[in-house]
Order: structure tokens, then sequence, then C-alpha cells
């Protein structure tokens, strides 16, 4: 986990700060059109990724199998008209504001790859920036729809099924956390359940 150099550190820092401040700026942008003040009131309203990342989440982006940010957080019971749509859109825009980052990112790299670049060292560079910041939205954006708890997949399944089943999602609070660290440090389940998504999307943004 030693063996990173310093460009790919480098790279990889840029990358995961800019996703994780699209993630949750989306999440707070969101909760505030809805009429929600707490993002706001917590200086959470921005896309200053300082203002989002979590330090041991940061770390393990680095050296780990993966990262987290600071969770935005809100407050559902001022959101304007119905309360689950409203849980529904905040928990959504985040895994979508990754997508269409990393759609974004894709696109400007077609466009410049056709580009001659005088310096080989810098065309490197911005490859490797480039398709390290489509891998970690992806990243992201299938991660956090995983339907599971504290993840934004299972705030969206749980706005959308019928009131009698949320008791199932409750109970399913407790073990959440520990089905999502088999998940990722297990290596047969990570190729199992992320990969075949990851890799898939990769492809479509790619080639």
């Amino acid at each position: 986990m030693f063996q990173l150099d310093f460009n790919e550190i480098i790279i990889r820092v840029i990358a995961f700060l800019i996703a994780i401040a699209v993630h949750e700026g989306a999440h707070a942008y969101t909760a505030h059109w809805l009429g929600d003040p707490t993002p706001e009131r917590e200086g959470r309203l921005t896309l200053n990724p300082l203002k989002h990342v979590d330090p041991i989440g940061f770390l393990m982006i680095l050296f780990g199998p993966f990262g987290w940010a600071r969770p935005v957080t809100t407050n559902p019971a001022m959101y304007k008209g119905s309360r689950r749509i409203g849980i529904l859109l905040v928990a959504a825009m985040g895994p979508i504001a990754n997508f269409l980052l990393a759609a974004v990112v894709a696109l400007l790299y077609k466009s410049l790859s056709g580009m001659m670049f005088t310096n080989a060292h810098t065309a490197a560079i911005l490859s490797s920036l480039f398709t390290t910041m489509i891998m970690i939205n992806v990243a992201l954006f299938v991660f956090n729809l995983l339907p599971l708890y504290p993840l934004d997949g299972e705030k969206i399944l749980r706005s959308l099924v019928p009131l009698r089943h949320l008791g199932f999602f409750y109970k399913m609070e407790t073990y959440g956390p520990f089905i999502l660290l088999l998940i990722v440090f297990i290596p047969v389940l990570g190729r199992t359940i992320l990969w075949p998504p990851i890799l898939g999307l990769m492809r479509l943004f790619l080639f």
C-alpha cells in the first residue's frame, strides 16, 4: 500500500476531493432547495471539499480500498412537500452528481485525447487524472447505491417501499455497516457485487 508514487498520490487526492465535494454538495444544495436550512447553518452549502472531508476517510482513499466524506446533516421535517419524496431526492442527488461528473470528465478526456502534447509526462499525468476521476466517481456512484444503511441507496429504497415495510429497514440499521465492511474487505464479495457494475460503467465512459 506504500508503493504509490508522489504523482499518483496527488492525483488521487485531487480526484477524491472533487468527487466528495460534488457528492456532498449535491446533498446539501438539494436539501436547501427543499427548504431545509441545516446544511447552510452547518457550513455545508458549498463545493469547498475541505468542508466535507472526513480525516480517516481521506486517509483510507489514499492507502486503503475505499474512503468516505463527512455526511451532510439534513432535517427531513423541514422539507417542503412530501417528506418521503424529499428524502428520496436528497439521497439520490449525491450518486447522480458523481455519475454526471464521471460523464463530463469522460467527454473532456475523449476531447483532449486527440490533442498533441509536446510533453509526454504532462500527457501521462492528465490521462491518469482523468481516468482516476472517472474511476472514483463511478465507484462512489455504485457503492452509494447499495441498499444498505447508512448509504444513499438504503434511503432511496426506504422512501419507495410501502410504509408497512419500514420496520425491516429499522432492524437492518444494526447490520448494514457490518455488511458493508464484509463487502469491502472480503475480495470475493467486492469482485462479485461491486466490480461488475463499476467495470461496466468504466467501459461505457472510456470506450
